[in-house]
């Protein structure tokens, strides 16, 4: 009698073990810091983007999710948070892997564990309590730990601030995560929903800071690109100039060639409106986001 067929390995499970593999032949460390000096060539094109997503934001998107923190309760919100946190969880433990964090990713695997059976699928952080605390990554912080540069700033429609290699890095996100996978169509599409409603929730604080800035896009642009910059050194960035000129790098060595001589008077100089920075958003997330430091843990 013949055994019975093996089934061979998914695509997407082969392809992050080769990635893990080839990874792993080294030891993880942290990115240079050229992959997170983000411009915004695209300016004209993403501010007219932006404008959209503003517009559909106060029209829709934040009457939804206060209407949501006042119709359900802290506690259960909680608990549904706690829930789609650790749906994702599995993206966070690849990215772990394919970043050569050894330590974290066993962490973040047992932390996915205890949370499914002890806390019943997640709705309760057991795993927090028992010394797993929560790490968020993803594959546009790996490619940025692979050395991969940021690319030009970009605002998505309805999703709101990325780069070009964050951008790319959703895709790949939504490709690792089996438990979603397994999800009915309808259950899949309804945890989307869901988690960008609740993270919505969690930038409802973040309101007032964007209403009241001088430039809403400049502010918001500031807030993503020092967020994005913050979780990819793990909240310990090296030192990086006060300023930045996100249009044109040549800015600086042409402002020094054209400096004033004894016969010319100084040419007058504008300083655009700086953005503001305030406390890490718990995800850059759509349509705005915070900058760091971390988010208050929900218990």
């Amino acid at each position: 009698m013949s055994e019975p067929a093996r089934r061979p390995l998914r695509p997407r499970v082969t392809m992050a073990l080769m990635l893990a593999a080839s990874l792993l032949a080294g030891c993880a460390s942290a990115p240079p810091d050229y992959v997170t000096q983000t411009k915004d060539p695209w300016e004209k094109m993403n501010r007219a983007i932006y404008s959209f997503n503003d517009k559909l934001d106060k029209a829709v998107v934040r009457p939804v999710a206060s209407t949501y923190t006042r119709a359900v309760p802290e506690p259960a919100r909680n608990r549904f948070h706690d829930f789609l946190t650790n749906l994702y969880e599995p993206v966070t433990v690849f990215n772990d892997l394919l970043q050569g964090k050894v330590k974290q990713t066993l962490q973040d695997t047992g932390r996915f564990l205890v949370n499914t059976t002890v806390g019943l699928f997640g709705f309760f952080d057991v795993a927090q309590h028992v010394g797993l605390p929560h790490h968020d990554e993803d594959f546009g912080e790996t490619l940025a730990h692979w050395g991969v540069p940021s690319g030009p700033y970009l605002v998505l429609p309805i999703l709101g601030p990325s780069t070009v290699r964050d951008t790319g890095g959703r895709g790949v996100d939504l490709y690792l995560n089996p438990p979603m996978d397994k999800l009915p169509p309808r259950y899949r599409n309804g945890a989307v929903v869901m988690y960008g409603l609740d993270t919505r929730v969690g930038l409802m604080q973040a309101n007032a800071s964007i209403d009241s800035a001088y430039d809403p896009y400049t502010f918001v642009r500031d807030a993503y690109i020092q967020n994005r910059r913050y979780n990819i050194y793990d909240g310990n960035p090296p030192e990086q100039d006060e300023y930045q000129d996100y249009e044109d790098e040549s800015a600086p060595a042409a402002a020094s060639a054209a400096a004033p001589t004894a016969t010319s008077a100084p040419a007058p100089t504008t300083a655009a409106p700086a953005a503001g920075s305030s406390a890490k958003a718990a995800t850059a997330a759509p349509p705005a986001a915070t900058s760091p430091p971390p988010v208050k843990e929900r218990e």
